[in-house]
């Protein structure tokens, strides 16, 4: 009888742990479209505190379905200088510095102009006096590292810098460890068994970094938000062939859509070159493809004369105008849409309608979450709402 009930535990408990439903999809991040790009920002290599090269990396992107990665190590451009930026078999290798400052670190996107070939110090320097407000070059530009990083968390953030990283996998990671070990030393026991469950209950935006990319745009347009796939190992088993987290499964966790407004290029700096500018300009939505691929999903602003998406800003009167956001039809969940005003939630609307219509009333900074519901057989390992897309915001003037 023992036996027979200790079997059924471990019998439930298996199932429970192997369960999420509705089903993982299988489609890849971002299936080709003209309209944008899948791809990863301010991931680290060897080179710094990573632990595999850029020909490994750019091998594991293109797998997961990425058009591009930007890599960002710590401190060091040796990948630039040892002409490692280019294209791996269709993925794009672009090369930039994630670099020291007075107030915290910054990614620096400077690959694109004059200073490609300066040197770590003075990269540093114009990153900070573009952050500070001195350094005034239109092709240059920066994003705030980890804002929020438990142990190197920014000092100031009173001066608005380009663009910030919105959703910092290695920040999130190291603030469940020091919020909450147990949980995190759970996780970690949780991880080998099924990685896909353990991202879902750890992998949600620190509110606090919501808050002050929110607030850069409600005061003025033109601060892009990102997901950052920088981590650091937290747990290596080396005899178990265990890490946690591992390049693999974040690749195919998260990644950054940009919208493009022209076909990309054949040329490798011409398509940059088009990547950099949606980029700055914001055109950007946050994806966690993990749950489902991001064919279907839009976020637009209707007007009579044109349409508007992310990043952009319309001025003028907007009587007549109406934002639509889509969710694929293919999407085995009912998703959760919130309808954001310069941070203040506007609607909530849970649907499983794949087109939304909300009339245009008043001028801000309008942005979109969509949440979904997965859950384990018995609700008991994973039952919240997880961020599936967090779309850069559209601009009333």
């Amino acid at each position: 009888m023992k036996h027979w009930i200790l079997s059924a535990f471990m019998g439930l408990f298996f199932i429970e742990v192997f369960s999420v439903f509705p089903s993982r999809t299988s489609e890849p991040a971002a299936p080709e479209s003209n309209r944008y790009v899948s791809g990863l920002i301010n991931v680290h290599t060897q080179l710094s505190d990573g632990s595999l090269d850029v020909p490994q990396i750019a091998t594991l992107a293109k797998q997961k379905g990425h058009s591009f990665v930007i890599f960002a190590d710590h401190n060091s451009v040796a990948a630039r200088q040892s002409g490692l930026e280019k294209s791996y078999d269709g993925l794009d290798a672009f090369i930039e510095v994630e670099t020291s400052t007075p107030s915290g670190d910054l990614l620096l996107f400077f690959s694109h102009t004059p200073y490609l070939n300066s040197p770590v110090q003075e990269l540093s320097k114009l990153a900070y006096d573009r952050f500070s407000g001195g350094q005034k070059s239109s092709d240059l530009f920066v994003s705030v590292s980890h804002p929020s990083h438990i142990k190197r968390p920014w000092t100031q953030l009173d001066r608005f810098p380009d663009g910030m990283e919105v959703i910092n996998f290695d920040s999130i990671f190291l603030r469940k460890l020091y919020s909450n070990p147990l949980d995190f030393l759970g996780l970690s026991l949780l991880y080998p068994l099924n990685p896909f469950i353990t991202s879902l209950r750890i992998n949600h935006p620190y509110p606090k970094d919501l808050a002050n990319w929110d607030n850069m745009n409600s005061l003025e347009p033109g601060h892009f938000g990102f997901l950052s796939s920088q981590f650091t190992q937290k747990l290596r088993i080396p005899q178990a062939n265990i890490s946690w987290p591992e390049y693999e499964e974040l690749f195919r966790l998260g990644s950054n859509i940009v919208f493009l407004n022209e076909p990309l290029s054949q040329e490798f700096s011409k398509r940059k070159n088009q990547i950099y500018r949606s980029i700055k300009a914001g055109r950007l939505a946050m994806v966690l493809q993990s749950i489902h691929s991001f064919a279907g999903n839009d976020f637009q602003l209707k007007c009579p004369n044109d349409i508007y998406r992310s990043g952009d800003v319309f001025k003028g009167d907007y009587k007549g105008c109406e934002f639509i956001v889509r969710t694929p039809e293919s999407l085995p969940y009912s998703a959760t849409i919130r309808f954001l005003r310069n941070g203040q939630l506007v609607k909530e609307i849970t649907s499983s309608e794949s087109e939304v219509h909300i009339p245009a009333t008043e001028p801000g900074q309008f942005r979109v979450e969509i949440l979904v519901r997965p859950h384990t057989a018995f609700w008991i390992l994973l039952r919240k709402w997880v961020p599936y897309v967090i779309y850069n915001p559209i601009f009333i003037s």
